[in-house]
Formats: structure tokens, sequence, C-alpha cells
């Protein structure tokens, strides 16, 4: 582990490579100028330093190694400077080699972010990313009632839309979808009706069950569930994406169908991603605990873990990367050295458009964090800072090609 001044000296050279950053785009403040130049004059190494990575000619050698994997070889370096060594004064040097390290990585960047501004400046004309460039997805879905009744709910002013069986709908300022239910008297005719919620390309949605369980969906998704719920089980059906907070009920479980997986809780927070176009079904618990069913087979999970289920009844338990599992719904891409057809499969849901491919993209991976909020032409122009990968946009259809 880094000691306090090793990681406030990595911190320092994090924060100077961003304002370098700023500097070759012309975004400096006064006092991020002025933080510059001190830094600046603490040394001739820095100046130097500065001079070589603001200079063209540095660029383009250096973008070209990081374009090919030499981030991988730098990070196996610091791998290296960081086994434990028996001398203190060699453990020490390798907290150093870990901050020069770490600097040459983010400067490295900085670098690559230059050289990419300059070359699409011009290549971004005629790839056709920034003309007619597309919008990000948004709150869109269509509730449909249990008489066939549709609701284009972006299009709905808040306020009540609906009632069924003593069951009010109500869509929030915020543009939640809420059921408020009097169980005493909501199903009174002793028939239970559902309703279903669904996202299409380019839409998301959230909703609030009569139960008080919060749901979020995901692009290309739908969520079956009754307008009251009855009896000894809260059950619902979901297809696509969906994040769950589930609201605490001892006497009546919660399940989650989403095809031939069952996923039974109390109350706990967990995510489900069960598209038809996609080969697995993965479960990831965030807090509190589920049981899995699928078949005979029946797996518990614990909070941190992931239970991945393939095309046979086999359940699979995984260590879970929450913060890639719930990206999407707290508003960005996480991708961790994701196949570029697994990456645009997700970005294609966001944005609503097809992708194509022309030439090999076998063994090609990315990874990265990206908002979900931006425009698609900044995103795909993100991901061509590899230099592994170029995009051509032709209305909503993007070609990917290496």
């Amino acid at each position: 582990m880094l000691k306090t001044g090793t990681m406030e000296k990595f911190n320092q050279h994090y924060e100077i490579s961003t304002l370098v950053l700023k500097h070759l785009r012309s975004e400096l403040n006064t006092a991020e100028h002025e933080k510059l130049e001190k830094w600046l004059l603490e040394s001739d190494h820095n100046r130097k330093l500065f001079e070589k990575i603001t200079n063209q000619d540095f660029i383009n050698p250096e973008l070209i190694l990081l374009s090919e994997n030499d981030s991988n070889a730098a990070w196996k370096k610091i791998e290296k400077a960081t086994k434990q060594d028996s001398n203190i004064i060699s453990v020490r040097r390798n907290y150093r080699k870990i901050v020069r390290y770490a600097a040459v990585i983010a400067l490295l960047i900085v670098s690559a972010a230059l050289l990419y501004q300059i070359k699409t400046a011009h290549y971004g004309k005629y790839n056709g990313l920034t003309e007619n460039d597309i919008p990000p997805g948004g709150n869109k879905a269509t509730l449909t009632l249990a008489n066939g009744t549709k609701i284009a709910l972006d299009d709905v002013n808040n306020g009540e839309l609906a009632r069924q069986q003593n069951v009010a709908i109500t869509k929030t300022a915020g543009g939640q979808i809420v059921y408020h239910a009097d169980l005493s008297e909501a199903n009174s005719s002793g028939k239970e009706i559902f309703n279903t919620i669904s996202t299409p390309r380019g839409g998301q949605y959230q909703l609030i069950l009569p139960d008080g369980t919060k749901v979020w969906l995901n692009s290309m998704s739908s969520l079956k569930f009754p307008a009251a719920f009855t009896g000894k089980e809260r059950r619902v059906e979901l297809s696509g994406e969906g994040y769950f907070e589930v609201s605490k009920n001892k006497e009546m479980p919660f399940t989650v169908k989403a095809s031939e997986v069952d996923v039974r809780v109390l109350g706990t927070q967990f995510n489900i991603s069960a598209y038809e176009d996609e080969k697995l079904i993965k479960t990831t618990l965030i807090e509190g605990s589920v049981k899995i069913a699928r078949g005979n087979h029946t797996k518990m999970l614990v909070p941190g873990m992931q239970a991945i289920c393939d095309g046979t009844d086999n359940i699979k338990i995984t260590d879970a990367d929450a913060g890639e599992a719930v990206a999407w719904k707290n508003g960005y891409f996480l991708f961790r050295n994701e196949p570029i057809e697994d990456l645009m499969l997700t970005i294609s849901r966001w944005y609503d458009v097809d992708v194509k491919y022309e030439g090999s993209m076998e063994g090609k991976v990315f990874g990265g964090k990206f908002s979900k909020k931006g425009s698609l032409s900044e995103l795909l122009k993100s991901l061509e800072l590899t230099g592994t990968v170029k995009f051509k946009a032709e209305g909503r259809r993007i070609t990917a090609m290496p």
C-alpha cells in the first residue's frame, strides 16, 4: 500500500497532467494558470518535460506507442516495481518508480488527447461523426395497462395517468411512474391485473411499484408486474436489464423472473441483465441476499458476487464488478477489456443505431468510463483515441473499421 506522502505525490502528478491538457486546449482559468506556472518554476526538469510533451514531434511517437497497447507494458512495469522487497531502501525506490510510471502514463494520455484533437479537427468532417450527430437517449417508455391502453410516458404531463381497481398511477415531476395502492381494496374483485412498462432503444425509465420497490429499466427492456401485490408472493417478469431496490417484506418474498431464471429476495438491491440477444443472464448483488434458481439448480448470492446463467441449468458464481454492473443506472458506460462487438451492442441500444463491421476486429478490446449524456460522436471519438478502431457514420448506421 502506498504511503500518504507517496499518494500525495501521485495526486500532484495527476493534477499537473490535467493542467497541461487544459493549457493545450486554452481552457486554463487564472488560478489554474498560476498553479501551472508555479510548477514550471520549481525546477528545470519540470519545464523541460512540459516543453517536450507540448511539442508535436514528441506526441506522434508516444501516441503510436500507447496505441499499440503500450499502456499494458507500462502497467507491467508498475506491477514489477511494486513487488515486495525485504530491503526497505528497495521498497522506497519502488514507490518512486510507481509515481514516475504513473506520471508517464498520465502525460501520455495528455499527449494522446492533443494529437487526437489535431487529427479529428479535419477527420471528423468527412467521417460523418459530427454531421447530423446523434444525441444520447433519455427517459422514454410506454406503459401498457391491463385493458390494453398504451401510454407514451415521455409525452404525458405529470400527475395521475390512470386508475385501476383503486390503484392510482401517477407521473412525478422527476419523471418517475409511481403506483399508489390501497391494499385493503386494491384487488377486491379477486382478479389480478397486470401492467407492462417497456423502454425502446435510446430509452430508460424509473418506476416505483405498489409495494414501494424501486426499479430502473435500461434500454430495450420491459417489466411485467401486477397493479397491486396480493397473496404470499410479489412476482414480476423482466426482459432486458433492470436494477431493483426491493422493499422489505418477510411475509411476501419478491421474485424476478428473467427468461428461465428466478431471482428470489426479501429486501435487497441487485441488477439483472437478461437481454434476448445476449447468451448470458447476469445477476449482480449489491446489498442483502438473493437465491438464484434455474431448473432444479439453486445458488445463494452474497453482496459483491455475480451469478451467471447460460443456456443450461448451470449457475456460475463469480466475484462481481459492481461498478460496471450498475454504471448504466448511474449515468455512464463502464467497460473493462470489452470486445468491440459487446461494447458496440451496449452503445447501439442507448443511441438507437445499427452497427456493422469492415475488416477483422478479432482481439480488439477496450476499456474506459464514458458519460451517457454525451452525443454519439463524442463517445466514438473517445474510442478512436486508442488508435485501433475508426468509425464512419451514415445516418443511424455506424461502421467500425480497424
